[in-house]
C-alpha cells in the first residue's frame, strides 16, 4: 500500500497493485479507499462481471467503509464509495463522479469499454487489481498503467504461512487437445478424497464428468456461465459447508471465489496463459489452519510451460508477446452456410438458429503422471531459447530446429516459433 501512494506522490496516477491470490489485495485497496474517504474524495470500484457486484459490495462495507451499488434493480445511494461493473456503466454511460478509481481483476482491462471508461476520468487517481498482469494472449498493461507494483510473492507468502505449500502432479510432456488420464481415475489415485475444484474446456465435459464422479459415490455438482445466481450460490455454499465434494465448472470459479476449504485443484483442459494458469491454482492456495498442502493435478501439463505456481515471477507491463496468424477465426453454419466471426458466433447461428456443435471432448492420452521437481523459470527457458536459436543460425538451421529441441528438453514446444 505504501509503494501505491508513493507513485501517487510522484504523480504517477496509473498504478498496478500485484498481490497473488490470497495476499489480501481486497483489504490493502479497503485502506486505500479508507483514506481517500477520509480525504473527502470519492470512489468509484468496478469489477468486470455483474455478478460478483454484491460480493465485492459485502467485502467493502466488511471492512467498514459506506458504499452504494449501481446495478439494474438497486435504488441508487449517496455514498462517497460506489461500486459497479463495468458492463453496466458501459452501458448507461452515466458515471458516477470519482477520484480514486479501482479496478478489479485489471488484466482484463484490455476491452475497448474499459479505455472508454477511463477516458471519462483522466484526473483522477487508477489502481489496478490483480494476481496476473498478463492478458490471455500474453500482452502486457502498459496501455493501461504507468507503474507496476509487486511487494509480494507466492513463494514469500507461503513461507510466512499465508498460503498453501502446493504439490503437483503432472505428465512428463505438454499435451495438446488431449489430457493424461481420466479426472476421475487421476483424482480418486491421487487427491486422497480432499475437497476439489475441477476446471474444464466444455459445458458437456464438465457435466459429464461430475456425473461420473457421483457413480462413484464423490459428491459433485457442476457450474458454468449460465447456471443461474441463486443455483450457483445454492451449490458454492453446499460446497463450502461440506456437502459436496468436486465442483466442475468451466470458467466461471477461474477468479472472484474464494474457499479455504479447497485443497485440490484438476486442471482437465489446455491453458496457453500463464494468467489463466496461476488464477487457477489460486483458488486452493488460502490454507484453511489445518496445515493441509494445497495439490494440483495438471492433466494437460501446463505446469512444464507456465512453471510451478510458487515459482518467483518478475512482471513487468510489457507482459509477453506472442506470434499471432493475423488471421480471424470464422466460423459457417453446416445447415444454411451462415458465417461470421468465431468469437462472436453466440450459442446458435443468427441467420437459422441451428446450434453451433459442440467442441469434441478431450481424448485420454493414458500418460503417466507424476511429481513435479523443479520446472525450468520463464527467463531459464528464454535464454536457452535464444542459445539454440544462435546455434541454428550458425549451422544454416531453420528456427524449428531450436524448437525440436527446446520441446525435447522442456517438454513444450517454445513460443514465437511458427
Amino acid at each position: 500500500m505504501e509503494a501505491v501512494q508513493a507513485c501517487y506522490r510522484r504523480r504517477v496516477k496509473r498504478v498496478v497493485l500485484v498481490m497473488p491470490t490470497g495476499a489480501g489485495k481486497t483489504h490493502t485497496a479497503a485502506e486505500l479507499i479508507r483514506r481517500a474517504v477520509a480525504k473527502g474524495r470519492r470512489v468509484l470500484f468496478l469489477v468486470h462481471r455483474r455478478e460478483i457486484v454484491l460480493d465485492t459490495v459485502r467485502r467493502v462495507r466488511a471492512a467498514g467503509l459506506a458504499c452504494g451499488v449501481v446495478m439494474a434493480g438497486t435504488a441508487a445511494e449517496d455514498a462517497p464509495v460506489q461500486v459497479a461493473s463495468v458492463q453496466t456503466i458501459a452501458a448507461r454511460g452515466n458515471h458516477p463522479a470519482a477520484e480514486l478509481v479501482i479496478w478489479d481483476e485489471a488484466h482484463h482491462t484490455a476491452a475497448d469499454t474499459y479505455r472508454a471508461i477511463a477516458a471519462k476520468y483522466p484526473d483522477a487517481y487508477h489502481l489496478g487489481l490483480t494476481a496476473t498482469p498478463e492478458r490471455g494472449d500474453g500482452q502486457g498493461l502498459a496501455d493501461a498503467f504507468d507503474e507496476l507494483v509487486a511487494p509480494v510473492t507466492v513463494a514469500e507468502l507461503t513461507a510466512e504461512g499465508l498460503l498453501s505449500p502446493c504439490d503437483v502432479i503432472a505428465p512428463t510432456e505438454r499435451l495438446q487437445g488431449a489430457i493424461a488420464d481420466n479426472p476421475v481415475d487421476a483424482w480418486i489415485a491421487h487427491a486422497q478424497g480432499r475437497p476439489t475444484v475441477a476446471f474444464f474446456a466444455t459445458v458437456a465435459e464438465s457435466e459429464s464428468y461430475a456425473r461420473d464422479f457421483e457413480r462413484f459415490g464423490i459428491k459433485a455438482a457442476h457450474v458454468d456461465g449460465e447456471t443461474s445466481r441463486r443455483e450457483r450460490d445454492a451449490i458454492l455454499a453446499r460446497f463450502a459447508a461440506g456437502e459436496i465434494d468436486v465442483l466442475c465448472n468451466v470458467f466461471v470459479l477461474t477468479e472472484g471465489w474464494d474457499c479455504p476449504r479447497a485443497k485440490v485443484c484438476v486442471i482437465a483442459r489446455g491453458c496457453g496463459s500463464t494468467g489463466t494458469y496461476l488464477q487457477m491454482v489460486g483458488r486452493v492456495l488460502r490454507p484453511d489452519g489445518s496445515g493441509c498442502r494445497a495439490l494440483l493435478i495438471d492433466l494437460a501439463g501446463a505446469t512444464l510451460e507456465h512453471g510451478r505456481p510458487d515459482e518467483v515471477r518478475l512482471f513487468t507491463l510489457d507482459g509477453i508477446e506472442r506470434k499471432k496468424s493475423g488471421r480471424e477465426w470464422i466460423a459457417m453454419c453446416e445447415a444454411c452456410g451462415y458465417t461470421c466471426l468465431g468469437t462472436k458466433r453466440g450459442k446458435a447461428c443468427k441467420r437459422c438458429g441451428k446450434p453451433w456443435p459442440v467442441p469434441e471432448a478431450k481424448t485420454i492420452a493414458g500418460a503417466a503422471l507424476g511429481p513435479v521437481g523443479h520446472v525450468a523459470t520463464r527467463d531459464e527457458k528464454d535464454q536457452e531459447l535464444q542459445r539454440l536459436l544462435r546455434l541454428a543460425r550458425e549451422r544454416g538451421y531453420r528456427p524449428a530446429w531450436a524448437g525440436f529441441r527446446f520441446k525435447s528438453k522442456y517438454g513444450h514446444w517454445p513460443r514465437g516459433i511458427a
